[in-house]
């Protein structure tokens, strides 16, 4: 295989992938009563294949790609850019853990997943949990003009925190599930 045939099918995964990972944006579901708005969709299951099949720069512009797309078909308005900023950053601090592992461990695969998903996990929730509570969370309540009845370091605690948790544990098992199904797959396309 030439070093053309090599980019151009690089660049073409990638695309296919961020395409894919743009359409099960729109797969949403709410998974906490009391924090209804907070959405729950396997998007970033495509930017960890990729992530795995073409390295970090690989899995960070898929994510860039599906953010892209979402903001130009919904439009780059205030809230709508805090919610792709948002997701853009979750889907890195999803990614970046993974990467971390497979570049620098040679462990067995089942360790390599269980260190993934719980390093992804407490990364997501950490990083997501103060950015809402510094950032996020003020910036939203400012452009809809939303006067909480309840401190953000508590809406942090009730709504972000757990919902992080429980999307960094579905993503990346629901990824890890995949990923084992095609193994051999992954291995044989795999471009780092």
């Amino acid at each position: 295989m030439t070093v053309t045939h090599q980019r151009i099918q690089r660049l073409v995964g990638i695309a296919c992938l961020g395409a894919l990972a743009f359409i099960l944006m729109f797969f949403e579901f709410p998974v906490l009563p009391m924090a209804p708005y907070l959405k729950l969709d396997f998007s970033d299951v495509p930017v960890l294949l990729g992530g795995y099949i073409y390295g970090p720069v690989g899995g960070i512009i898929i994510a860039a790609i599906k953010c892209l797309i979402h903001g130009m078909i919904h439009g780059f308005s205030p809230a709508e850019l805090i919610g792709v900023t948002s997701d853009f950053i979750s889907s890195l601090a999803l990614l970046l853990p993974f990467c971390w592992v497979w570049r620098h461990h040679n462990w067995s695969k089942k360790r390599q997943a269980i260190t993934g998903i719980v390093l992804g996990t407490v990364i997501l929730t950490v990083l997501m949990s103060l950015l809402n509570l510094w950032i996020l969370t003020p910036l939203y309540m400012a452009v809809w003009n939303w006067k909480s009845t309840l401190p953000v370091s508590q809406l942090v605690a009730i709504g972000v925190l757990p919902f992080n948790i429980i999307k960094g544990l579905v993503v990346t098992i629901v990824y890890t599930i995949i990923a084992g199904r095609l193994r051999s797959w992954l291995d044989q396309h795999r471009m780092i």
